[in-house]
Order: C-alpha cells, then sequence, then structure tokens
C-alpha cells in the first residue's frame, strides 16, 4: 500500500533538512519562521517534468505520487520541485512540523472541479492561504466578508467572496484583472485530496512541459514550447527552439539536464502514439 503523502509529521527531520539547506535558523518566534520557511520553499520550480516521469514508470494512481522527503532530496540534487499536489503535501508537512495546524484545500479552474490545491494554515486562531502551486508564499487572511489584495514581486493577488465557502483568486496585472480559480475554503479531507492528485496524472496538462519560478521580481513560465517572462510593468514572450528545447528549460529553470531529457522524450513517444 503506497504510503500517506499528508501523513503528519513523526518529528522534525525534514524540517531541519530543509532548514539546513538554505541556511534557516527557526527561532521562537513561529511566524517569522512561517514566513521564511515559505519564502523559502517558493524557490522550488512548477514543473510537471518529474510528474511525467514517475506517470510513465509507475502508472496514475499512488504509486506515482511523489512524497515529501523525494520532493526535497530530489530538489537538492536535481533542481525539481513538482506541481501543485506534490508542492502542497510538502509544504503542508514543514509547515506541520513547525507546530501549526494546517489542512489542504482544493479549487476549481475554468476547465474543472479539484483541479488545483493549497493549504489553509491557521494564524492567531484565523485561517491564512498559503499557495506554493501558484507562488502565494505569505499567509494571506481569508475574509469571507470582504476582498483581500497583496502585493507580489510581478503582481497583485485579490482574493474575493464568492459566497459561503467559495473565495475566487484574481490577478492584477498591466490594467487589468483576470479571475484565476476558486478556492473551497473548508479544509479537503484526504480521501478528496488525493483523489484529485491520482486524477491530476491523466489532465492535458500532463501532454507538454509546463513549468513556472519567481527570480529577481519576475514570473518565468513556460508552455509547450511558449516562455513567458512577466514583470509589473511588461510581458515578453518568445517561441523556443525546439531543438535546444531542453537546454534551454534546463537552463532558465535550473532542472538537471537528465531529468528535462527523460521528460521530453516520454512526450514525444506519446505525440507519436497518438498521432
Amino acid at each position: 500500500m503506497a504510503e500517506n503523502p499528508l501523513a503528519p509529521p513523526r518529528d522534525r527531520q525534514l524540517l531541519e533538512f530543509f532548514c539546513r539547506q538554505y541556511g534557516l535558523r527557526p527561532g521562537e518566534d513561529r511566524l517569522h519562521t512561517l514566513g521564511t520557511v515559505a519564502r523559502s520553499f517558493s524557490r522550488l520550480p512548477y514543473e510537471n517534468l518529474t510528474k511525467i516521469i514517475r506517470s510513465s514508470r509507475n502508472g496514475k494512481g499512488p504509486a506515482a505520487r511523489r512524497l515529501p522527503t523525494q520532493v526535497l532530496t530530489d530538489h537538492r540534487d536535481l533542481g525539481t520541485g513538482g506541481t501543485c499536489f506534490s508542492l502542497t503535501a510538502t509544504l503542508l508537512h514543514l509547515v506541520r512540523s513547525l507546530g501549526f495546524r494546517a489542512q489542504p484545500v482544493l479549487a476549481d479552474r475554468h476547465y474543472g472541479s479539484d483541479t488545483h490545491s493549497a493549504l489553509l494554515v491557521w494564524v492567531r486562531g484565523r485561517p491564512h492561504l498559503l499557495d506554493p502551486g501558484y507562488l502565494v508564499v505569505e499567509p494571506i487572511p481569508l475574509e469571507e466578508s470582504r476582498e483581500v489584495e497583496v502585493e507580489t514581486p510581478f503582481n497583485r493577488l485579490l482574493l474575493s467572496p464568492e459566497g459561503p465557502g467559495r473565495m475566487r483568486l484574481y490577478t492584477r496585472q498591466q490594467g487589468g484583472r483576470s479571475h484565476r480559480l476558486t478556492f473551497k475554503t473548508s479544509p479537503a479531507d484526504p480521501g478528496q485530496f488525493l483523489k484529485a492528485w491520482n486524477e491530476s496524472f491523466s489532465w492535458e496538462m500532463m501532454t507538454h512541459p509546463l513549468l513556472t519560478r519567481v527570480e529577481a521580481g519576475k514570473q518565468i513560465y513556460l508552455n509547450g514550447r511558449r516562455l513567458q517572462i512577466r514583470t509589473h510593468t511588461e510581458v515578453v514572450r518568445k517561441e523556443l527552439d525546439p531543438e535546444e528545447l531542453h537546454r534551454q528549460i534546463a537552463s532558465t529553470f535550473g532542472i538537471a539536464v537528465p531529468v528535462v531529457r527523460t521528460a521530453l522524450a516520454i512526450l514525444d513517444d506519446a505525440s507519436r502514439g497518438r498521432s
């Protein structure tokens, strides 16, 4: 039986490993430590390459899920990160290891229900949102009676109540506002979360490389071969050379070349099989 990636931490060993990796010194101020851990965690890229490899080797179920220990050791050794479910489960483990009450939540996007995940952490008795997959690394209070707006290095985030138990996330940039997803503000039970995670291995996003990271105040985003670099003032887009794609992904996102080559080869084989 596959190990439960949402299991409560038995000790602080993985937290201590993470803190050593980033030179963090957890202190008595747990809230300050939460912020430093979450900001350091944002260095892990959102990437589906490891997910594509795991799915190819282990199928589309529990055996393909990556546990928090593997996510963090792979990042140290290979520069990889994960998609929203593995990143949420890993940050959840770290936050609980700090002594905070925390639970996963699910969200709906335009293409389906329960197609994104994040976590709630209770700070001074109030739920706050952390979303490693969407680069929300400062705890945002959930205010179901009013909108909350937060500045990021490359845009502004707006959380707006939609009704009981639902909160819309918008981004503001270059004078516009875009609806990104809708959070369910009640914690997901483990069965719901793991079901959504299992189903994610069959989503359309598994048919092409999808990566994003933040660096020096810029959001770098790759979808297929289309690279986008966003700041507060501009968006630059370009198409990457397919012959150089593996090297460009490796250098742009800091991921080991063998990982990129393996995932792209799996995608190429699958594409030929569909044609």
